[in-house]
């Protein structure tokens, strides 16, 4: 890993050793390091230097790592924090991952390959939600622009009402002005959309593209359902945003080969809680947040995290659980080869009507039998 000296690192731990060992490390790769003796020094240090990033121990004297957190937090939501305990405690990962760290590494840090990808993710990720920031921002500046113009116009029609004809024409002038803005902001939720989706693949190479293809044999179903064009798209969006709370899963767990065993299977399943708790806040046309709760839920109770049963599951729900079966078994994931496209629909098959929504079941299966369905 080489970095850039412009990128500054402040690492928070009260071990000098571990401290100092990935100072040297770090400014090796050409970034530039400063260090916070404990939590309440690592406090002044941040506000002093304004870092990039921040590497926090968790438990620490005077002020632990937690605290810390919520300060950052308070005082900026873009700066990527990354914790680093010996603790090994899922509790303690959960609460500093709900609290707002963007990834939790375990010491002592045995192979410094770990340390380099977490860094390189969150860096990247921090680049790519200022981009965001600083685009929704000029969206917003332009809307009010192109507002006040429309609200201008407005106030020169009603002075020429008396001339019909040239008030019809401005009329649809304004509509037209209208229907630009409505299509820019249309665009700029389709941006907001493929940026998490991205986000989340980028942490997980081994499922790049999962969420797509998940969101494409979703909307393939749902369209033949003969649902309507408004919850097709509602779908397909949800499709696309259904694992965005794995951004909340250690990384260590997203790519590990081989068997996880049960703690590291609690934690991928609060991904789906995760989600909600991302996406409940953004006002979508359409129930994102519950969808992506419950895609996980199954018609006989078995699924989480509610153990909701069929008729309190959401439509759209049940057509992403489905879908989400069926890719995760047709393509490669590090804990196994791929399965094939056979095998997964023999699962579904097999549990048609308790765990899975009859109709939707059925009408998979026959798209992909009559090969009217192929993943992209």
């Amino acid at each position: 890993m080489t970095g850039d000296s412009n990128i500054k690192v402040l690492t928070i731990d009260d071990e000098d050793i571990v401290r100092e060992n990935i100072a040297a490390y770090l400014e090796d790769n050409n970034f530039t390091v400063f260090q916070g003796k404990n939590g309440k020094h690592g406090i002044e240090m941040f506000r002093k230097v304004r870092p990039d990033i921040v590497l926090l121990d968790l438990r620490m004297p005077e002020m632990d790592g937690i605290e810390v957190l919520k300060l950052i937090r308070e005082e900026s939501d873009e700066i990527p924090v990354i914790m680093i305990s010996g603790t090994g405690v899922m509790n303690d990962a959960i609460e500093a991952l709900r609290v707002g760290a963007w990834d939790y590494i375990i010491k002592p840090i045995q192979d410094m390959a770990v340390l380099e990808h977490a860094l390189s993710k969150s860096l990247e990720r921090a680049a790519l939600l200022r981009e965001n920031r600083l685009y929704r921002e000029h969206l917003e500046e332009e809307i009010k622009k192109r507002t006040s113009e429309i609200v201008e116009r407005t106030n020169e029609i009603e002075l020429t009402n008396n001339l019909l004809k040239n008030e019809i024409v401005e009329r649809r002038l304004v509509e037209e002005r209208l229907k630009k803005t409505l299509h820019s902001l249309e665009e700029t939720i389709d941006g907001i959309v493929n940026t998490i989706a991205l986000i989340v693949e980028m942490r997980d190479p081994y499922t790049g593209g999962h969420q797509r293809h998940v969101s494409q044999l979703s909307k393939a179903i749902a369209m033949e359902m003969g649902l309507s064009g408004d919850q097709i798209q509602g779908i397909y969006i949800a499709g696309l945003l259904h694992d965005t709370g794995k951004i909340a899963v250690p990384i260590e767990i997203l790519v590990k080969p081989g068997k996880i065993n049960d703690i590291e299977e609690m934690m991928i399943r609060t991904h789906a809680t995760a989600g909600w708790n991302i996406l409940k806040e953004v006002e979508f046309m359409w129930p994102i947040a519950e969808i992506v709760l419950q895609h996980h839920e199954r018609i006989d109770g078995s699924g989480y995290p509610k153990g909701l049963t069929g008729e309190y599951i959401l439509k759209e729900a049940k057509i992403i659980g489905v879908a989400d079966v069926i890719e995760s078994m047709t393509f490669h994931r590090p804990y196994r080869e791929a399965l094939g496209i056979e095998n997964a629909l023999a699962e579904i098959e097999t549990n048609r009507g308790t765990l899975y929504d009859t109709e939707v079941v059925d009408i998979c299966v026959t798209l992909f039998r009559e090969n009217r369905f192929s993943f992209q």
